[in-house]
């Protein structure tokens, strides 16, 4: 499952984007509360994508915030997640992503196809901070 869109993971809500905590914004204006992830029967999931601005904003230095999204989607039956550190550019996001499935194609762990789409867009000049946010938990 992949979910490319705006989501807010700091106490108190997103008020410059509308969004209360803990909620992620789909394209016909509805809002998802993460806290119903378990609800959604994702057993066998093997990947869950959020490259979505803000998923891991309020991860403190020992990665609580991101762990408990992590852990919401996981219990819901994903075997990883992917999410962003901090707000994601999109179009560098995109080729990252885009660059990630299709390393997965060629039979590339999660790991390795994200670390290579990184790589990727490092070796094209890209400042670190575009592409360094994404990151893996799980398997």
């Amino acid at each position: 499952m992949h979910l490319a869109t705006h989501g807010c993971f700091q106490e108190g809500g997103c008020p410059g984007v509308g969004l209360e905590e803990n909620t992620i914004l789909f394209a016909n204006d509805e809002t998802f509360k993460i806290k119903d992830a378990a609800s959604l029967g994702l057993e066998n999931t093997d990947l869950i994508v959020l490259s979505t601005c803000q998923t891991a904003m309020t991860a403190d230095s020992n990665g609580e915030g991101i762990a408990g999204v992590a852990y919401l989607f996981e219990r819901a039956g994903a075997d990883a997640v992917i999410a962003s550190l901090w707000n994601a550019e999109d179009k560098t996001t995109k080729e990252i992503m885009v660059k990630f499935y299709q390393y997965l194609q060629q039979g590339m762990t999660k790991v390795e196809a994200l670390r290579q789409a990184k790589l990727s867009s490092a070796r094209e000049n890209v400042p670190p901070f575009y592409w360094s946010p994404l990151i893996l938990i799980g398997n």
